[in-house]
């Protein structure tokens, strides 16, 4: 009972959050509305958008201290800065610099000093000690949080300095945000610093550093935090052939050729590349740098999109043997690239089903597509969403889609990020404190709701933005899942820069099923597993689809 009581107790103290916000952000949408009419804002109006954020912030004040939840500190950051611009227009100095005061108490924000720096509003008091603090210490993260030499632009050859630099950079950054150490208990991270200083301090050029640096963040095994050279060497370690290849029944087939003059053909088993058979060769060249958790990601990375990379001045040999058994050799160039084709986005199939696929979130064309759609969506007997070539992207796109399926709040994946401090560290000892996130329901109300069967096809390559609508879509209990397990790769990544160039991005949040079941570096399996076979891909088929249209005409 006491467990249940405390359920409803947070229940209703999320609710409370929530309406505590929404009635904040309706009253500094008034005072808005008054205080920005620029010329025609007469006294009285700055007086009643004044008493409106004081209203706003008092209510603020009162329900941090009744909940002590902190995502009303940053509400009420995002209100005393406006309260802050209105009494300096009205000269009310001391009152102003008290709000901005009280801002430098809750978070220091760059895109915050520049608004300080430029708006006209804080002109009665840009001069004052106590402004120009502020304004200081709201540019400092900027410079607190770049490497030592981040800025450093590419060149042939870092300074040992720069590149133990970029070393400590990453390594500092991992061990500060990183939230999946749990996943890779046997990893040593002090060693791993030690191990690569001499190392980064032995390599001569730019290339020779980031062919070391490359080879670190895969130690975590976290499709979300990498390091990539930087774009100057993308010849020396990008360039691929136009072809795509993958495992298929333990084997490497050719999935896909780009050229039509290119000595391959989809279907080819790749038996060797450069002599070296084709998975010892993986395993030595590629497997170790793949940054991945989850072992269907890893071989996706492995198989798919790096089995073939290299320098672009260097062909590549393949041992090829035809679906008719005969074995021959081919020396392909590297420097082509492939480009994969783009299938209609959506499609009626036979039997009255509705079919889309959608490969990414990175915009909003997928929703588009979907609401282009949609009157034929709304007749059809069922519908397919295709999700396995989608890499993610933005999650807010994917719940869009979503809301065309239920008239009910939407439930996700709950999130948390590491909450160790220094004070905490300080009075308690090393400890990881982990805080959850506060989340809501997503709720988009739609006039028209497709409420037919629905069925969702993934696999490895659905990741990010796009597992995360897997994950929904399972919680919501909507419709069948088929294909394969999804990549095992989501959350929300700190990117930052490297010397000479490079980039990095290290994982800060973790996620999870609302129950707690994990899903990251294991990946969201389907209700019904499908693989492709070797028969399967010569012939053209697509098993999953198939499969998927066998289902759902059964009901």
């Amino acid at each position: 009972m006491a467990v249940v009581m405390m359920a409803v107790v947070a229940q209703c103290a999320a609710a409370s959050i929530e309406d505590s916000v929404k009635h904040v952000r309706d009253l500094r949408q008034q005072a808005d509305s008054l205080s920005r009419a620029g010329a025609k804002a007469t006294p009285t109006d700055l007086q009643r958008a004044t008493a409106l954020l004081e209203e706003a912030q008092r209510h603020l004040n009162e329900a941090a201290q009744a909940t002590g939840n902190p995502s009303l500190r940053l509400e009420s950051y995002n209100n005393l800065l406006p309260l802050a611009a209105l009494y300096s227009r009205q000269g009310r100095k001391q009152e102003a610099l008290a709000a901005l005061d009280q801002t430098r108490t809750m978070l220091w924000y760059p895109a915050a000093a520049q608004m300080l720096s430029t708006d006209t509003d804080f002109d009665a008091i840009r001069k004052e000690p106590r402004f120009q603090s502020v304004l200081a210490a709201s540019a400092l993260p900027e410079r607190l949080w770049q490497g030592p030499a981040s800025a450093q632009p590419y060149k042939d050859a870092l300074t040992v300095e720069e590149r133990i630099a970029g070393l400590t950079q990453f390594w500092t950054e991992a061990r500060h945000s990183f939230v999946y150490f749990d996943k890779v208990p046997e990893l040593d991270w002090d060693k791993v610093y030690m191990d690569y200083l001499p190392r980064v301090m032995a390599a001569q050029t730019t290339r020779d550093y980031y062919a070391v640096m490359r080879q670190l963040a895969p130690l975590l095994r976290d499709g979300h935090t990498n390091i990539w050279a930087p774009g100057e060497l993308s010849s020396e370690f990008e360039a691929v052939p136009p072809l795509r290849t993958t495992l298929v029944e333990g084997r490497v087939l050719v999935e896909f050729v780009d050229d039509a003059a290119l000595p391959v053909r989809v279907g080819d088993e790749l038996l060797a590349i450069d002599s070296v058979p084709v998975h010892e060769y993986a395993r030595q060249h590629v497997d170790p740098l793949i940054s991945a958790g989850a072992p269907q990601d890893r071989e996706f990375q492995t198989y798919t999109t790096a089995l073939l990379r290299g320098r672009a001045a260097d062909p590549v040999t393949l041992r090829l043997r035809a679906a008719n058994g005969k074995e021959r050799e081919e020396k392909i160039a590297r420097n082509a690239g492939y480009h994969w084709p783009e299938a209609p986005q959506f499609k009626l199939l036979a039997n009255g089903v509705a079919y889309i696929r959608i490969d990414h979130f990175s915009d909003d064309s997928g929703l588009k597509a979907f609401e282009a759609a949609l009157p034929q969506i709304l007749k059809a007997r069922s519908l397919i969403i295709d999700m396995r070539r989608n890499g993610g992207g933005n999650g807010e796109i994917g719940l869009k889609i979503l809301s065309y399926l239920t008239h009910k709040p939407i439930i996700s994946a709950v999130s948390y990020i590491r909450g160790d401090d220094a004070y905490l560290r300080a009075s308690s000892g090393p400890l990881v404190r982990w805080t959850q996130l506060a989340g809501m329901p997503y709720v988009q109300a739609r006039e028209q709701v497709y409420d037919g069967p629905v069925a969702v096809l993934s696999g490895p390559q659905t990741y990010s933005a796009s597992e995360d609508f897997v994950v929904t879509y399972a919680i919501m209990q909507r419709g069948l899942t088929l294909g394969e397990a999804t990549g095992g790769s989501t959350g929300q990544a700190i990117n930052f820069k490297l010397p000479g160039g490079g980039v990095a991005r290290v994982c800060a949040k973790r996620d999870t099923f609302p129950d707690g079941r994990e899903f990251v570096g294991i990946g969201v399996p389907p209700q019904i597993a499908v693989k492709q076979t070797v028969a399967g891909l010569r012939a053209g088929r697509d098993a999953v689809l198939e499969r998927a249209l066998a289902e759902l005409s059964g009901r």
